[in-house]
């Protein structure tokens, strides 16, 4: 059944997007699903979706702006809306979301209380030049790397902030989250995917022996009509008999899991008009939560890490030795090597992240007069 539709988002660098149907239905893809080799999936293009008893099979460019037949879809729909009511998913919307977020929580532990105080340095501005001046003082004292406190603090900065991707790259295309954390763990959907998945990699295979049968029962029927010998014409006869009934077997298989295929429940869109909606609101609300949560406590955690290496950076003869050297003043801190760092660039040739960085300076010295 070819369904059109347009794509209305795409990720080049995931190969995942979204397509909206003139069904209304939106539907997730992956360029897996991509059958044009001359052109990238791109947002707006119109597009023919070819689905076999409801699964995405193939992707190609709209060759007509007709809107197809919809009555075999809206069939369909129809048995989803008799099955709704009887399918009923093993974990539900908060098991699901509370799975999910677990290792999440692990990494969180328990919410400190320093996620509410002003000590808090801006990871997220800060962070880079906050590792570049890590690793200049690193190589002038190698006492800094090997540091035990310094390295957990970092693996501790860095578990928070993979724990923080996690919140936008998975979970930012709610159709792609809704597959992800909550039908997957669904044994049901597993289950009845394998299923789906077990007809539609054998039905083709069959087609393709049945056409190959075909071809052999021809020439053979051809054959024989111009043999004259008995013995020959009596082993080619014998030999399309067998032909015959494999391909009989062959029809007969095809065409019963082409019923059981029909027989079994789409679990996947069943289960996304029932819950969906409940699981997007929900993740929507815990992932403003946990963002929030994880970005104070990535602030604390940099302030954190700031002041330590700072201060081992004070005890550190080499340091010293460096900044003397090179003519830095003021205290040990990221401020007064910012400020060092930034008097050493040529203004008329920054780049956008050397530009950040007297964003950075001024962010700073906004701190220390408050």
């Amino acid at each position: 059944m070819k369904i059109q539709g347009r794509i209305i988002f795409y990720n080049p660098q995931t190969g995942q997007g979204t397509i909206i149907l003139h069904t209304k239905e939106q539907v997730s893809f992956s360029i897996e699903d991509w059958y044009e080799f001359e052109l990238a999936p791109e947002v707006n293009l119109l597009v023919d979706c070819d689905f076999n008893k409801s699964i995405l099979t193939a992707i190609t460019l709209s060759k007509s702006d007709q809107i197809p037949d919809n009555s075999e879809y809206e069939e369909e729909l129809k048995e989803d809306e008799d099955n709704i009511d009887e399918e009923v998913s093993t974990y539900t919307v908060d098991e699901a979301l509370k799975l999910y977020f677990n290792p999440i929580e692990l990494v969180i532990g328990k919410p400190p209380s320093v996620i509410n105080t002003k000590e808090q340095l801006d990871y997220f501005l800060s962070k880079r030049f906050l590792f570049t001046a890590y690793n200049n003082l690193r190589s002038l004292d190698p006492k800094i790397y090997e540091h035990s406190e310094i390295k957990q603090k970092i693996n501790t900065i860095e578990d928070l902030y993979r724990a923080y991707n996690s919140l936008n790259e998975q979970i930012d295309i709610p159709q792609y989250a809704f597959e992800m954390i909550f039908l997957r763990i669904q044994p049901e959907y597993v289950k009845n995917q394998e299923e789906r998945e077990k007809y539609l990699n054998a039905i083709p295979s069959l087609t393709e022996l049945i056409n190959s049968l075909e071809s052999d029962l021809k020439s053979g029927e051809e054959n024989l009509k111009t043999t004259t010998n008995k013995k020959l014409r009596a082993s080619q006869n014998e030999k399309l008999k067998k032909i015959r009934g494999v391909y009989v077997d062959a029809i007969h298989e095809r065409a019963c899991m082409k019923e059981e295929l029909e027989e079994l429940a789409n679990i996947k869109r069943i289960y996304t008009k029932k819950y969906f909606k409940e699981f997007d609101k929900k993740l929507s609300i815990l992932q403003v939560k946990y963002k929030d949560m994880i970005s104070r406590i990535l602030n604390y955690k940099a302030y954190d890490f700031d002041s330590y290496l700072w201060k081992k950076a004070v005890g550190s003869k080499s340091i010293k030795e460096y900044f003397k050297a090179s003519g830095i003043k003021g205290i040990y801190s990221t401020e007064t090597f910012l400020r060092y760092y930034l008097k050493t660039l040529d203004k008329d040739k920054l780049k956008d992240e050397q530009e950040e960085l007297f964003k950075l300076l001024k962010y700073l010295e906004s701190k220390k007069r408050t």
